[in-house]
């Protein structure tokens, strides 16, 4: 994790779970890192945890499934830091449900955070990641290769992620 002092990371949705768990073993390393969520006081409240005097950090609040501020964050983090080395597309939502009770607007609000979201902040960053030779990361599942029951939405959200992150690597 030595390979991380001093790069500059963006973690979508840092304010819980695997998000929570990259910022606080990030900034362990030094890395400088801007961490997004809708939730600012969550990820203020994570910031006053894992500041170090070798890190950088900015909290911004984010709504991964409007465009616009995908935009502002990546352009904010440059801004901040001058460039970006390592994009992690971690936001998600999941969900349970048959696929025959599911109402289909938590299907595309699913697809909203987690595909979509992936899709604006990765179309963001792809300029500042190719100039810096950085990495585009996306947090899947095993669910992106293999269905589950009740879990339809939040399955084809992965499995788009792979498709789209399996074409970008070529």
């Amino acid at each position: 994790m030595d390979s991380l002092k001093g790069k500059n990371i963006v973690i979508t949705g840092a304010s819980s779970g695997i998000g929570k768990a990259l910022s606080i073993e990030a900034s362990k390393c030094g890395a400088n890192l801007v961490l997004a969520s809708r939730q600012i006081e969550k990820l203020q409240e994570i910031k006053s945890e894992i500041s170090t005097p070798t890190s950088t950090i900015f909290c911004v609040q984010t709504d991964v499934t409007n465009q616009q501020e995908c935009e502002s964050l990546i352009r904010l983090a440059n801004e901040k830091l001058g460039s970006i080395d390592v994009l992690i597309n971690n936001a998600g939502i999941s969900m349970r449900a048959a696929f025959d009770e599911v109402d289909t607007s938590v299907l595309e609000e699913v697809m909203k955070v987690n595909f979509w979201g992936t899709v604006y902040c990765s179309r963001a960053a792809i300029s500042s990641l190719l100039k810096s030779k950085g990495s585009l990361v996306a947090v899947s599942s095993v669910t992106g290769f293999k269905g589950l029951p009740g879990r339809t939405g939040y399955a084809s959200s992965k499995f788009a992620i792979n498709g789209l992150f399996e074409s970008i690597r070529m």
